[in-house]
């Protein structure tokens, strides 16, 4: 049994489902067990009117690292991506077009610079941009000037590690403190000086008598729609909504006997905890949710059935591996229907491209007003996009074919990556 503070499990019995409750139908389950085995195939024409691909432009001053997961944000005007590996953590800010428009602050220990861009967000109230770095907050124009920044470590002597921000509202942010076995919240909200004004309990807790820090410990990147911020931790099966400064269960997600034993948290380290037979969500993990669909990326265990995939790229050793663990899943919202993504004919991974016959589409961002936003690796791109390939492709928008086909002929191995727009219908 999980063990949970008395007067949080009855607040949390109070205001929603916990890790391991039952929802009594209150809050859609995302059925995941009933998926596995049950993989389907999904078309880019069954969800999108239109693709449009846009090539960031390659320069020695912008050069992007190749890495799974890249961090993006997409709106009218920008398109703001980091190069986030092996030391070398810039944010840059493209234009609409792809064009190289300037770095974001940069990197440094000085006044206004960072040490380690782990993750950035908008304010959506006014054009700034907002960098976490190691133990501070970071604000930026979108010209790349500072503007002010305030600590993320709380001061109170515990020297709790706050990280995945978003914005809430004017001078108003949200937080996961990583747990360590004393604080009796995860989620906070925080002023722009740094001080916590206001905490959201512990939905589940374990008795931690050790100090390893491990990444079930932390929570998915906060993905925000309209004026609703979304947010999961690693190890619980639910996703909260932010709204009106109240933290409500949206969804939860049914893992059944694969659910992430949380008991063993305290017993198990960062490598170990890897080879639970578990359902797990990883740091990197794709969560991007929509007012219709919520688009996901899981590891299911050892022991189920799962589609071949074609192997993966790894930046940590440089070669390609294994990647049939993980596998990419879809909530239908309105229907309440979930499915597991099958892979394609060449054991890709994703929504199979019929539209302009490119590689598959996997959504990392969601830009609003229906528009959904991925990364093709031009290296990719010219390796698997042949003559051959196309051959075998139903293509059902001849003309962004075409303009695939041109765009082909410009790429080279190393350029920079293609932001991939994908309109839902």
């Amino acid at each position: 049994m999980k063990q949970i503070f008395g007067l949080f499990f009855i607040l949390i019995c109070l205001s929603g489902c916990s890790k391991g409750q039952e929802t009594n139908g209150e809050v859609p389950v995302i059925d995941i067990v009933n998926s596995i085995g049950n993989y389907q195939r999904v078309y880019c024409s069954d969800l999108f009117s239109s693709m449009e691909l846009i090539p960031l432009e390659t320069r020695e001053e912008c050069l992007l690292n190749k890495i799974p997961f890249p961090h993006i944000i997409f709106d009218d005007n920008h398109i703001f991506i980091n190069s986030n590996q092996f030391g070398n953590q810039e944010l840059y800010a493209f234009g609409r077009s792809g064009v190289f428009l300037n770095q974001i602050g940069k990197k440094g220990q000085g006044p206004g610079e960072y040490i380690y861009s782990s993750s950035f967000f908008l304010n959506s109230d006014r054009q700034t941009i907002f960098v976490e770095d190691l133990s501070q907050i970071l604000e930026y124009d979108y010209r790349g000037n500072f503007i002010r920044g305030f600590k993320s470590i709380l001061e109170s002597g515990e020297g709790l590690f706050f990280n995945n921000y978003t914005y809430v509202e004017d001078h108003v942010f949200v937080a996961n403190a990583r747990y360590k076995g004393y604080n009796p919240f995860d989620y906070c909200l925080i002023n722009s000086k740094g001080e916590v004004i206001k905490t959201f309990p512990n939905h589940a807790v374990e008795n931690k008598n050790s100090t390893i820090n491990s990444y079930s410990q932390g929570a998915l990147r906060p993905v925000r729609v309209k004026d609703r911020v979304y947010l999961k931790e690693i190890t619980n099966d639910t996703i909260y909504v932010l709204k009106n400064r109240e933290l409500q269960p949206a969804y939860v997600f049914g893992l059944g006997k694969y659910e992430y034993p949380f008991e063993s948290i305290e017993r198990f380290g960062p490598q170990q905890s890897f080879f639970l037979n578990a359902i797990r969500f990883i740091p990197a993990s794709q969560f991007v949710v929509t007012e219709n669909f919520i688009f996901y990326h899981v590891t299911l265990p050892e022991s189920v059935p799962k589609p071949k995939a074609k192997p993966r790229y790894r930046p940590l050793t440089n070669e390609k591996a294994s990647d049939d663990l993980a596998v990419y899943g879809i909530y239908n919202i309105e229907q309440h229907k979930n499915m597991l993504l099958d892979t394609d004919d060449y054991f890709q991974k994703g929504i199979v491209n019929d539209l302009n016959g490119g590689l598959p589409f996997i959504p990392i961002y969601y830009a609003g007003n229906n528009v959904l936003v991925g990364i093709w690796w031009a290296d990719d791109m010219k390796e698997t996009l042949t003559d051959e390939y196309f051959t075998r492709q139903t293509i059902k928008d001849p003309q962004a074919h075409q303009k695939l086909k041109e765009l082909l002929k410009k790429l080279k191995d190393d350029d920079n990556p293609v932001v991939v727009v994908a309109k839902l219908k």
